[in-house]
């Protein structure tokens, strides 16, 4: 009776040390999930595979690159806060992921603050003022007296309705009492084309969309809406150096997780990222595509979307914007 009564109790005792060692394994232990919301390719695409190939190298994590584009992101949105809530699955995001869509799309999208767990704003993708190489203004107040002057003739490209191209001129056009057409294509490539050809004479985009064509003398740019100086573009002067120090609208990048996640968790993914994107090597990649590294804290992410949601509510509703 004491043999099988002692045989139990080890039994009962290795099954109890098993599960312990299955709480306590460290985290990550099978493959994370980074949902980008937005079609294989695009801008978020390139960097989820720089900075998780970076982390698995030093670390031995594994990571899943999953696109799921729709609905301006909300799709990727809905997919992220309904997830498991136990750090294997992060959304890479846009600003519109976090303070836009809530407005824009009422009825199809996430509170931000109630269903994500921030992580941290790894990325500001500041807008590009460019105009074509003969438009006869050089600097961004000789473009705003410009526009100015002729209320209603200028045209102006986004990628699409509630873009960050179609926001940043609203914002201009908000700050400094412009009337400008807004002239939606169906992306970025037609965008510029359509700026080539004189069809619109105004686009604010990220660097990589009008770089080339700087470079070839058949754009110019006037300003970025960085608070330096592009390392891409040295001799292009911000927003604030060019007379406007309160345009700064930028498209930025942020890791969140679905509400309620493990604080250990969310630790090891925000100290993993923001260190991989300080690399050398892969911040040097990151600013020539025209990025600027922040890699905030969560509780800065949290401050930034309370903030800009209360800016992007505004505009949305005093300049009527509407995303069909």
């Amino acid at each position: 009776m004491h043999r099988l009564v002692l045989r139990w109790f080890l039994v009962a005792l290795a099954a109890i040390g098993v599960a312990g060692a299955a709480i306590a394994q460290p985290f990550p232990n099978k493959p994370i999930k980074i949902v980008v919301p937005f079609a294989a390719g695009g801008t978020a695409d390139p960097v989820a595979r720089m900075l998780s190939e970076t982390i698995g190298r030093k670390t031995g994590a594994k990571f899943i690159i999953e696109s799921k584009p729709g609905a301006g992101g909300n799709i990727g949105n809905q997919a992220v806060a309904t997830a498991d809530k136990d750090g294997y699955t992060v959304l890479l995001g846009a600003n519109n992921n976090f303070v836009v869509n809530q407005f824009l799309f009422p009825q199809g999208s996430v509170e931000p603050l109630e269903a994500f767990s921030m992580i941290s704003v790894l990325l500001d993708q500041p807008q590009v003022v460019y105009v074509k190489a003969d438009f006869p203004v050089n600097t961004l107040t000789e473009l705003i007296e410009y526009i100015k002057a002729r209320p209603g003739q200028i045209n102006y490209a986004s990628p699409g309705a509630g873009s960050a191209p179609h926001l940043a001129g609203e914002v201009l056009s908000d700050q400094f009492g412009l009337k400008m057409v807004h002239v939606p294509y169906k992306g970025g490539a037609p965008a510029v084309t359509a700026l080539l050809s004189g069809e619109v004479q105004l686009y604010m985009a990220s660097l990589s969309v009008g770089k080339g064509q700087v470079e070839a003398g058949k754009l110019k740019a006037l300003a970025t809406t960085s608070a330096v100086r592009l390392a891409a573009l040295p001799n292009v002067p911000t927003t604030r150096e060019a007379g406007a120090p309160d345009y700064r609208i930028t498209n930025w990048w942020a890791l969140a997780a679905p509400k309620g996640t493990p604080r250990a968790a969310l630790d090891w993914i925000h100290k993993e990222f923001t260190q991989a994107q300080r690399d050398p090597e892969i911040s040097k990649r990151l600013e020539d595509l025209g990025f600027v590294v922040i890699g905030n804290t969560p509780e800065q992410m949290e401050e930034r979307v309370k903030r800009e949601s209360a800016m992007y509510q505004q505009l949305i509703k005093s300049r009527q914007i509407s995303a069909q």
